[in-house]
């Protein structure tokens, strides 16, 4: 499904230009897909490295309400120095704070209230309908150096089992949705955790998925190359029990996961730029 899914965009994506990146791109309006919420299903790649400590990472960041790059890289995820650093409307913006500030992003753009909600209603078993994070707040957009990619995440708990439906506005394909496949895993795979259910399935909506046009060389070197069957088991450390242990926390992503059998399975890294 993921390399049929970037053969996909090559073929019937359309070119679009980007002016926040000033770049262009080939994109597709959508694509939707689930991922089992089960020790063996994490979506990791073989075509390539995937990077679940730094994926789980920066979900925790988000829950913790981080606001600054350096924040993130302390816990396992380097992701945010380009976003707080390189983008030139967010260097000129005077709230920003100095080097690698991020603003509101995220969780950052969030109520401490708001987040502690929704996972107290996960960890207490006690689906209202309403069990929501929306890191999708128009009124701090001019306060971050950028706008939430993945907005929201919807869970759901029915008869003993979590589901969770998570939507992103735009996703870029390399650099970014494998990094985000493990983040809704991780999440739902945290809510079955804290809430003692059952995982079900993820859905994970995108929006606008795309390929950068300096991405392309590098896809078409991947796409190549031959995906190989594993067995991979991952689980939240048993002593993950109440969402207070990751939220009020300062551990490093890694303390939070076991994952067996992925060490040495992945082809060669292939080198592609994070577009700011």
């Amino acid at each position: 499904m993921y390399l049929d899914t970037f053969r996909k965009i090559l073929r019937e994506g359309k070119w679009v230009y980007n002016e926040r990146t000033g770049t262009r791109c080939l994109a597709i309006p959508r694509h939707v897909y689930e991922i089992e919420l089960k020790p063996e299903t994490c979506p990791l790649l073989t075509v390539r490295p995937s990077y679940p400590v730094s994926a789980i990472a920066e979900i925790i960041g988000y829950l913790r309400q981080y606001d600054n790059a350096q924040q993130f890289a302390d816990i396992g995820s380097p992701t945010w120095f380009t976003n707080a650093n390189r983008t030139q409307a967010w260097l000129d913006n005077p709230l920003r704070k100095g080097e690698n500030d991020l603003g509101k992003v995220y969780g950052g753009a969030l109520s401490e209230q708001h987040i502690v909600e929704v996972l107290e209603g996960i960890q207490n078993n006690k689906d209202n309908r309403g069990l929501i994070l929306n890191w999708w707040q128009p009124d701090t957009f001019d306060k971050g150096c950028l706008r939430p990619c993945m907005d929201r995440h919807l869970f759901t708990l029915l008869d003993g089992t979590v589901d969770l439906t998570s939507t992103q506005r735009s996703c870029d394909a390399a650099c970014g949705w494998n990094f985000n496949s493990l983040q809704v895993y991780f999440l739902g795979m945290l809510a079955a955790k804290l809430s003692r259910n059952v995982g079900g399935t993820a859905l994970h909506l995108i929006n606008n998925l795309h390929i950068y046009e300096q991405h392309i060389e590098g896809v078409e070197e991947m796409l190549v190359r031959k995906s190989k069957d594993i067995g991979t088991i991952f689980n939240i450390e048993s002593d993950v029990f109440h969402y207070e242990e990751v939220v009020y926390a300062d551990n490093h992503a890694r303390d939070y996961f076991t994952l067996e059998g992925y060490k040495g399975v992945a082809q060669p890294k292939i080198d592609f730029e994070l577009i700011a």
